[in-house]
C-alpha cells in the first residue's frame, strides 16, 4: 500500500482521493476511550486521523523516552497507532518539534526550557529575551536536543509507516514555525541569526559599497553590518526601508534553511511518507493575515522543498463578513507553492475558544464553499474535545469545545454534519479532486507587498505615496478579492513575482494591485503581457522604484506617463466612465491632460482633474485608477463590473438572478463539474441560478422547472453535475446532498438530504433517461417534469432525516 503526493493531488494505491481526516489527540484521552473515539472517527466516514506528538510528553524526563505506556497509559504512542489500524484508519503524525496546540511551552520539554532556556530563548536588539514560546532556531543546544528527540522518533515512525505495513501516510515538520515573530512583530536577534543576515547579503550583493550605495550607509566591509533596529522606530530614509526589504528577504531563507534542514534530518533517519507544515493566519475570524505567514515560507516554494503547505481555516462564525477570505487563502496558497493539493490542515470543527460558540450550520456552508474553493483535504481541528495532562494545558483543563466528540467520546451536534459531509464527497469524489476552475480573468498577487511582519512604522523620510501594509486589506483583500466573489467573477490568482508573459498571456484580463514600490522583473511582467495584446488593470499607482528602493519606472516609461500632482479631498469622490460620485480613498494621483495624450481619461476627481486613464500599449491596453475604491458602498460594484467588461472576457460560468446569492462552478476534463450556491445572509432568498452545462456549454437553470426558488439562510448546496450513476444515466445537478447511489435489481436507490426549506430537485439526462418510469420516497410517488433531454424530480426534504428516492428503471429498449 502506498500513499503519495503527485501532480497536485493525494494518491492513495495510485487512485487519486481526497483525503478526508481529523484531529484526535490520544494524549489528551483516557486510554480506556481510544477505541470509543476511533469508532466514532470511522462511523463518521473518516479515512484517517492526526495527532501531534508532543516532545514534552515523550521526553517528560530528559534522556528517558516512553513511547509504550510504562510510565502512562496515554504515552502509549505504539498502542494508539496499533489501534487505529485496527479500525481501518490511517494516521498523520506531528512530532514537531515545535507542536503549540495550545500545549505549555509548545511541545519543548519542561527539563529542556529549565536548563536551557536562557541560553535559547529569542532575544531582541537590547539583548533581552522576547516574551513568547520561541527559541533562536539555529542554536546549537537547541539543535542538538531536536537531534536526539529525532534519533528516538523518527526510527519509532518510519517502522509504523504505510510502506512498512503501518498505518502512517504523512509526517509534519515543525508546526507554524514563522507565528512567533509574527504575533511578537519581533525578530530574534541572537548571535547566529547576525551571521547568517551577513552571509546571506554577502552572497547576494556583489560588495559592500552596492549594500552602502543602496543603505546610506558607510560599512567597511560586510563583517561590520549592524542589524536593523526593532520596536516601533520608524523609517529615517528610504536606505532605511531597503535595508529592512533585505531583513525581511533574510528571514525567508531562514525559515527555509531550518524546514530543508528538518526535512533532511527526517529522511537521514528514514522517513519516506510525504511531509508537510501548517500555514496560520486567520485572527479572529478573518484571514487578511494569512498573506503575510505564507510569504514568510517563498523559499520553500515549487522546487525548493518538497514540503507540502497546508492551510489552517478557523472562520470562527461565517456569514457575509468573511465568505471571501476562504478562496483568497486558497488562492494564494496554490499560487504560491505549484503543484501540490490543496489541504486544510486545520479545519475548524469546534472552537479553541469557548466564548466563540460554531454552530453546524454555519460550519456546513463553510465545508461546502470550501471545496467548491478547491480543497482536495482536511483535517476536521478539533474531530476530538480534550482533557490537558496536568500542568500541560495552556487554557486550563479542556482543549477545545463544540467539537463532533466530546473528551468522554459522547457524540454532539457536530458529528451527523461531518458524516453526512464524508457522503458526498465520497459521492463525488472523483468529480471533487480533479475539478478545475475556468477562468479568463486573473489577479495578481504580489509577496513583497506581504513581507511586512517586522516592519517599522512609514512616515515622510520614505516619501511613499501609498504603503502597502496601510491599504492592502480595504483595497485587495476585502476590495477587489471580495467584491469579485461578491459578484460571482471566475478568475484565477498568479504569484507575479514568478509570472511570466507568457503565462499571464493565457487571461484577456489581469489586476494589479500595485504602489509605489515594484521590482523591475515584475514591472516588464506586466508591459510585456500588455504589448503582446493583453488588457491591465492598475491601481492605486504607477511604481517609482524597485522594493530595495532602487528607481524603476518601467511601466511610466512604457505609458510615457508621469503622475503631475497628489490631490486630497475631504470625503472624496470620483466621477469614473458614466458612473457618479464614487466614493474613494485618498490621496489621489492626479495627471495633467498634456500628459495623458493618446490616453482616454476615464476617471476625474470631483475638481475635475484626470486621475484615472485607459491607454494603449503595443497590442495591448492599461486601465490605471489613481487611487482605490475597496469594496463598501453599492456603488462600488458597477464600477468593477465596468471594468471587467472592458475586454469580452466571459467572466462568470455560473450566475444568480439575486445578489446575494453566490454561485462557483469548477470543470472536469470529462464533461463534468461540480457547482456550489450559498446564500452567506441570516435570512432566506428567493433566486435563478444559471450555471454552464460542462459538455454542451448550454446554460442551465435552478430550478429547472420553475421560475425561481427560496434558499434557506446561511445554507449552501454542493451539486456534482454531470455525475455518471449507470449506463446512459446522469445526474445533471441536485439540490439534495447525494450521499449515496446504488443500483440493486436494475433500479436506482438515491440517499439525499437537504434542508426542510429548500425544495428539493434532481434532474436526470443521458441516452436512457427515457426509461425512467417512475419514482417514489417512503412510497409515495415523486413529482416528475419532463422534455425532450432530461427528467426533473420535485419533492420536499425532511428535517434533519435522510430520503431514499427508489427509481424504476423499464428494461425495454427505448
Amino acid at each position: 500500500m502506498t500513499f503519495s503526493i503527485k501532480e497536485g493531488s493525494f494518491y492513495f494505491n495510485d487512485k487519486k482521493v481526497f483525503l478526508n481526516s481529523g484531529e484526535i489527540h490520544y494524549f489528551r484521552i483516557k486510554r480506556d476511550l481510544w477505541d470509543k473515539h476511533l469508532e466514532a472517527a470511522k462511523e463518521a466516514g473518516l479515512t484517517t486521523v492526526s495527532t501531534y506528538v508532543p516532545w514534552a510528553w515523550h521526553e517528560s524526563e530528559e534522556s528517558v523516552f516512553d513511547f509504550d505506556g510504562a510510565s502512562c497509559p496515554e504515552r502509549d504512542l505504539k498502542g494508539w497507532l496499533q489501534r487505529c489500524q485496527a479500525h481501518g484508519l490511517t494516521c498523520i503524525l506531528k512530532p514537531g518539534p515545535f507542536i503549540l496546540a495550545e500545549f505549555r511551552g509548545a511541545g519543548l520539554p519542561d527539563w529542556f526550557m529549565d536548563q536551557y532556556g536562557d541560553e535559547v530563548k529569542m532575544r531582541n536588539s537590547k539583548g533581552e529575551i522576547v516574551q513568547s514560546d520561541g527559541v533562536s532556531l539555529f542554536n546549537q543546544k537547541y539543535l542538538g536536543k531536536v537531534t536526539l528527540w529525532y534519533d528516538k522518533i523518527m526510527p519509532f515512525i518510519r517502522e509504523r509507516e504505510i510502506s512498512a505495513g503501518g498505518p502512517v501516510i504523512m509526517m509534519q515538520i515543525c508546526n507554524e514555525i514563522g507565528v512567533f515573530s509574527w504575533l511578537a512583530k519581533q525578530g530574534d536577534y541572537c548571535k547566529p541569526v547576525k551571521d547568517r543576515f551577513i552571509s546571506y547579503l554577502s552572497d547576494k550583493f556583489s560588495s559592500i559599497a552596492e549594500v552602502n550605495s543602496l543603505w546610506g550607509t558607510d560599512y567597511q566591509d560586510f563583517a561590520h553590518i549592524e542589524l536593523p533596529p526593532d520596536g516601533k522606530l520608524p523609517y529615517a530614509s528610504k536606505g532605511d526601508r531597503s535595508r529592512d526589504f533585505e531583513w525581511h528577504c533574510f528571514w525567508r531563507t531562514y525559515y527555509g534553511d531550518y524546514l530543508r534542514m528538518l526535512s533532511g534530518m527526517a529522511r537521514d533517519r528514514g522517513i519516506s511518507v510525504p511531509l508537510f507544515h501548517n500555514l496560520p493566519g486567520w485572527i479572529y475570524g478573518h484571514g487578511y493575515e494569512f498573506p503575510v505567514n505564507i510569504t514568510m515560507y517563498e523559499d520553500l516554494f515549487d522546487d525548493k522543498s518538497e514540503i507540502l503547505f497546508g492551510v489552517d481555516h478557523i472562520p470562527e462564525f461565517f456569514s457575509y463578513r468573511n465568505m471571501h477570505d476562504d478562496r483568497i487563502i486558497n488562492d494564494i496558497t496554490f499560487a504560491m507553492q505549484g503543484n501540490k493539493p490543496l489541504f486544510a490542515a486545520e479545519f475548524q470543527s469546534g472552537s479553541r475558544e469557548y466564548h466563540v460558540v460554531t454552530n453546524p450550520r454555519e460550519m456546513e456552508l463553510f465545508y461546502k464553499a470550501s471545496i467548491a474553493d478547491g480543497l482536495v483535504g482536511w483535517n476536521y481541528y478539533m474531530f476530538s474535545q480534550g482533557r490537558n495532562p496536568n500542568r500541560k494545558g495552556y487554557s486550563g483543563e479542556t482543549f477545545y469545545w463544540f467539537t463532533p466528540l466530546t473528551a468522554e467520546g459522547e457524540r454532539t451536534s457536530a458529528f451527523p454534519l461531518v458524516k453526512r459531509m464524508s457522503k458526498v464527497v465520497k459521492t463525488s469524489e472523483i468529480l471533487i479532486v480533479n475539478a478545475k476552475r475556468k477562468a479568463e480573468v486573473c489577479v495578481l498577487f504580489y509577496p513583497p507587498y506581504y513581507a511586512t511582519e517586522l516592519e517599522r512604522p512609514v512616515e515622510g523620510g520614505c516619501e511613499l505615496q501609498f504603503t502597502a501594509s496601510a491599504i492592502r486589506r480595504p483595497a485587495y483583500f476585502d476590495g477587489l478579492l471580495k467584491v469579485l466573489q461578491v459578484l460571482n467573477i471566475d478568475y484565477d490568482m498568479i504569484d507575479l513575482s514568478k509570472a511570466s508573459a507568457d503565462t499571464l498571456n493565457n487571461y484577456k484580463q489581469v489586476w494589479a494591485f500595485s504602489t509605489d514600490e515594484m521590482n523591475a522583473r515584475d514591472q516588464q511582467t506586466i508591459v510585456d503581457y500588455t504589448i503582446a495584446g493583453g488588457n491591465s488593470v492598475f491601481f492605486p499607482y504607477l511604481p517609482d522604484r524597485e522594493m530595495s528602493q532602487r528607481p524603476c519606472t518601467i511601466i511610466r516609461d512604457a505609458l510615457s506617463v508621469s503622475p503631475s500632482g497628489i490631490g486630497t479631498i475631504d470625503s472624496p469622490l470620483i466621477d469614473i466612465y458614466d458612473l457618479k460620485d464614487i466614493k474613494c480613498a485618498n490621496p489621489q494621483i492626479i495627471y495633467s491632460e498634456e500628459s495623458l495624450s493618446g490616453a482616454d481619461v476615464i476617471a476625474r476627481t470631483i475638481n475635475g482633474t484626470a486621475c484615472g486613464f485607459t491607454k494603449v500599449i503595443g497590442s495591448g491596453s492599461l486601465i490605471h485608477l489613481g487611487t482605490w475604491i475597496g469594496f463598501d458602498t453599492e456603488g462600488h460594484k458597477p464600477v468593477y463590473e465596468a471594468i471587467l467588461n472592458r475586454t469580452g472576457a466571459k467572466i462568470r460560468q455560473a450566475s444568480s438572478d439575486n445578489d446575494n446569492i453566490a454561485v462557483r462552478e469548477r470543470f472536469t476534463n470529462d464533461n463534468s463539474a461540480v457547482l456550489f450556491v450559498g446564500n452567506y445572509y441570516n435570512e432566506e432568498q428567493t433566486a435563478k441560478v444559471t450555471y454552464t452545462h460542462p459538455e454542451s456549454g448550454d446554460s442551465i437553470t435552478i430550478p429547472y422547472s420553475q421560475d425561481e426558488m427560496l434558499w434557506p439562510a446561511l445554507y449552501g448546496v454542493l451539486t456534482p453535475v454531470c455525475l455518471k450513476i449507470s449506463d446512459g444515466l446522469k445526474i445533471l445537478h441536485s439540490t439534495s446532498d447525494i450521499l449515496s447511489v446504488a443500483e440493486i435489481n436494475g433500479q436506482l436507490e438515491i440517499t439525499l438530504y437537504g434542508d426542510r426549506d429548500l425544495a428539493g430537485e434532481i434532474v436526470f439526462e443521458g441516452a436512457n433517461v427515457k426509461k425512467i418510469k417512475s419514482a417514489t420516497i417512503d412510497d409515495e410517488a415523486v413529482k416528475i417534469v419532463r422534455d425532450n433531454k432530461r427528467m426533473a424530480f420535485n419533492y420536499s426534504h425532511k428535517h434533519k432525516k435522510e430520503i431514499i428516492l427508489d427509481i424504476k428503471i423499464s428494461n425495454e429498449t427505448v
